[in-house]
């Protein structure tokens, strides 16, 4: 760099310039020196919390270096730095039917996402959106055939993330682990308010979502009671939408709903991140 700019003819210049970018392809092949260049150079938002370290940006503009999502890859070695819309993504899905699985005996966590053939269109965009950015296998995904309870044939879809150690402190966000039961139970975060975004709130409700009279609803047949008074608290206070919690049916939990005096704000909120396909949800909004 020094000689770039401080060279007094043409051929210093281009020495330095050279220079310059035979470092970076060293540091490149290199992931801990890869992270450092790629966090001082287009950092925009880094934060590191509790004992986990959590990395994401807000520069949307800004993707993964592919060197660092290569699949060859172990999971510890897989740590960020994430964009933040891959952050929001993962959160809104996981507060609908997708899950979080630690994987390598707790070294690293996946994302999995599935939906039904109903929804082919919704996921095959959800896949191509983490594929191209490296998050998944590029294949597309394959019909799946799932026989559930009195017979019934399910067809569905289903994506999973490569395992990156770095999901971890999400998983740690959502699931608690249940000692009489011996498997992790679904949660609603203490500090779900922070990652409520727009576009984490639309992938929730592209996921899980429908129109109801004139309102909307939102499946959250796994929380409980007071998780979803708690998500009501948070929607009214950070966007002002008036949400009530109704019952989903005997044994089916309870669902979110959406006030019809709420829709025009709810509609202005997700609108802009939906697929043009799934505006019917929203009604006449």
């Amino acid at each position: 760099m020094l000689f770039l700019v401080s060279g007094s003819n043409y051929f210093v210049m281009f020495v330095g310039w050279e220079g310059i970018f035979q470092c970076l392809k060293w540091c490149y092949n290199d992931n801990v020196l890869n992270n450092i260049i790629f966090l001082l150079c287009f950092k925009k938002e880094y934060k590191l919390k509790n004992k986990n370290k959590k990395y994401y940006f807000k520069d949307k503009s800004r993707t993964f270096l592919t060197n660092n999502l290569n699949k060859k890859l172990a999971s510890y070695k897989r740590i960020g730095p994430h964009n933040f819309d891959i952050i929001e993504i993962i959160i809104g899905a996981t507060l609908g039917d997708s899950h979080l699985e630690k994987r390598k005996k707790g070294v690293g966590t996946r994302f999995i996402f599935e939906q039904s053939n109903k929804n082919v269109e919704y996921l095959m965009w959800f896949h191509s959106y983490l594929s191209t950015r490296g998050y998944c296998n590029t294949n597309k995904p394959k019909l799946h055939k799932r026989i559930k309870k009195k017979g019934e044939i399910f067809f569905h879809y289903r994506i999973n993330s490569y395992t990156f150690s770095s999901f971890n402190w999400i998983h740690e966000m959502f699931y608690k682990y249940d000692i009489t039961k011996q498997n992790f139970i679904k949660i609603i975060p203490f500090n779900i308010e922070e990652y409520l975004t727009p576009l984490a709130i639309a992938i929730w409700f592209m996921d899980d979502g429908s129109k109801l009279g004139k309102g909307v609803k939102i499946a959250t047949n796994c929380f409980t009671i007071k998780e979803l008074d708690f998500l009501c608290k948070i929607l009214n206070k950070k966007y002002n939408l008036t949400v009530t919690i109704q019952s989903g049916g005997k044994n089916k939990g309870n669902t979110l709903y959406i006030n019809k005096k709420s829709m025009p704000i709810f509609s202005k909120l997700v609108k802009p991140y939906m697929l043009p396909s799934l505006y019917y949800k929203l009604g006449d909004f």
